[in-house]
């Protein structure tokens, strides 16, 4: 393998110019320095660096202009992003320009060494935890800098249903919002990984990535999230809904806390998959084939999931005026139909429960355009894109719950009343069986 070229390193601050120099140094690199954006600028043209550590806080041309500069310039060097205060939406607008990665002050230097290694050289795999790919090598190329990954859903495949295939992003993606319960700006960078390495979630520069499984669910409370360690990842059903939906087996999604609400739908995540496609790959992947009814009950809250050869919902919705007693059945045999007939179903609430929630943190992000607010004669802000929109997206938040054992449940589910808390619950009784 020929040797790399220079690290150019871009940062306003001394300490951290010389720090990086030193590190890259004893790693037998050979780093420039440059102060500013101009000074990169001079220094990518007459250097051809093969990587630039870009810091994100500049003074005059900042990170983000400089990185835009580089790309026309050369727009195959790779460009680290580093920052200690940037946004979801900075490192956004920084992988829509080309930023191969992000790292935050203050610099890990594990994490620092980890990504220039991966940009130097992409075609290393990432290393995966808790089970081997006997696929060989990986299908694609994955995502520069991804952290280790728990391949729970690949452990031990029982009750084999029928094989699907494997399924991931067919390049990066990038959606970004606002949370519905944190209130705070979110979003999303879509990844794809290689085959075996199932959904999984990291904060944006972090290592440490928590699987989209049940075994990992934190809370249920209005929401979904899942947790490991410190990383976090809140409200996530309605864009496993979709992933669902599409068959996508293998994706690394980054977020800082909260997935953003959008429309309070999934009509969003259908249109970027749709928009990004998808590729297919190597490996086996099994639905979940029931042999006997598995049920959870609470008071007038029920769910029951008995054998069958797709996945169907019959849900059963019944609230007082103005919503009143809804039900729907849905069988989700394509994308397209759940695209169409479940996916723009919105999140709705009660105006007598909002002060409730906020006095609990919670719909701290609720606006007038991202869900359905009903008052005592019916929905206030806005019209019903169906008659029967809250059954619809209870369905729609059942898809996505009942995708967190990172394979499609071939089962009738019959639903009544029922939220988070019951998927899961029902879930949990599922995977004792795999066990």
């Amino acid at each position: 393998m020929p040797e790399p070229g220079p690290i150019l390193i871009v940062d306003d601050e001394e300490a951290i110019r010389k720090s990086l120099h030193d590190v890259l140094c004893d790693e037998g690199y050979s780093p420039v320095l440059a102060t500013d954006g101009s000074d990169a600028l001079e220094k990518v043209q007459s250097l051809d660096p093969s990587l630039v550590l870009l810091d994100i806080w500049m003074p005059g041309m900042d990170g983000i202009e400089t990185l835009q500069r580089i790309k026309e310039l050369q727009p195959r060097t790779p460009v680290i992003m580093i920052s200690g205060h940037a946004t979801i939406a900075t490192a956004i607008k920084a992988t829509k320009i080309g930023a191969s990665d992000f790292i935050e002050k203050p610099l890990d230097l594990d994490l620092t060494l980890h990504a220039i290694r991966r940009a130097l050289n992409p075609h290393v795999a990432p290393p995966v935890a808790g089970g081997e790919d006997d696929t060989g090598a990986l299908e694609r190329q994955p995502p520069i800098g991804v952290p280790t990954l728990q391949s729970v859903v690949f452990e031990r495949q029982a009750l084999r249903g029928d094989r699907m295939p494997q399924r991931t992003f067919a390049r990066s993606a990038v959606l970004y919002g606002q949370g519905l319960h944190s209130g705070q700006k979110s979003g999303l960078i879509f990844e794809p990984l290689g085959p075996n390495s199932g959904i999984h979630f990291v904060g944006v520069s972090e290592n440490q990535a928590v699987p989209a499984h049940v075994d990992f669910v934190g809370a249920t409370g209005f929401a979904t999230t899942i947790r490991l360690g410190s990383m976090q990842a809140a409200t996530i059903e309605h864009v496993m809904s979709a992933l669902n939906a599409y068959g996508v087996s293998n994706v690394l999604i980054k977020c800082n806390g909260e997935v953003p609400v959008l429309d309070g739908s999934a009509a969003e995540f259908c249109s970027l998959i749709e928009e990004v496609g998808f590729e297919n790959q190597i490996g086996d992947w099994y639905q979940i084939r029931l042999k006997e009814p598995i049920a959870f009950e609470h008071g007038r809250e029920s769910i029951r999931l008995e054998p069958s050869d797709c996945l169907e919902i019959d849900y059963t919705l019944d609230y007082p005026a103005p919503v009143g007693r809804q039900r729907y059945i849905f069988r989700l045999d394509d994308p397209a139909t759940f695209h169409r007939e479940i996916a723009p179903a919105r999140t709705f609430g009660f105006v007598r429960d909002i002060g409730y929630l906020q006095r609990q943190g919670l719909a701290l992000g609720g606006r007038f355009d991202n869900f359905i607010l009903f008052g005592e004669t019916g929905p206030i802000n806005d019209a019903l894109r169906f008659p029967d929109e809250p059954v619809r997206h209870k369905i729609l938040d059942a898809i996505g719950d009942l995708y967190l054992l990172g394979r499609r449940v071939q089962a009738k589910v019959i639903a009544h009343m029922t939220g988070h808390s019951h998927n899961i619950a029902v879930l949990k009784k599922l995977r004792e069986l795999l066990k």
